[in-house]
């Protein structure tokens, strides 16, 4: 049986932190009515109804955006349909100058 040689850290000592994303189109056509449930909140804080939570994305839509980030926009986040540009992480004891 072959050995595999695999680095402890295929990524090395630095890393790329990628934000995930909704596709808003993906969204409206995929979701089903229980995945809309509760998926935004009304401007109180309450969880929107299916009915309400589509006016969200509707909304997104008028506004040129085609994705929506998971919690708050990243650094650089492009709601035009890039979503998270990646985010180069430091090991620890290294510097960028």
């Amino acid at each position: 049986m072959p050995t595999e040689n695999k680095p402890k850290d295929p990524f090395g000592p630095n890393g790329r932190t990628f934000h995930i994303h909704l596709s808003v189109r993906g969204a409206l056509r995929d979701f089903s009515k229980r995945q809309l449930t509760g998926m935004f909140r009304s401007s109180a804080g309450k969880p929107c109804t299916a009915d309400e939570a589509k006016d969200h994305p509707l909304e997104a839509l008028a506004r040129g955006k085609e994705v929506l980030p998971f919690g708050p926009p990243c650094e650089g986040f492009d709601f035009s349909g890039g979503g998270c540009p990646g985010h180069d992480l430091v090991a620890e004891g290294t510097h960028n100058e």
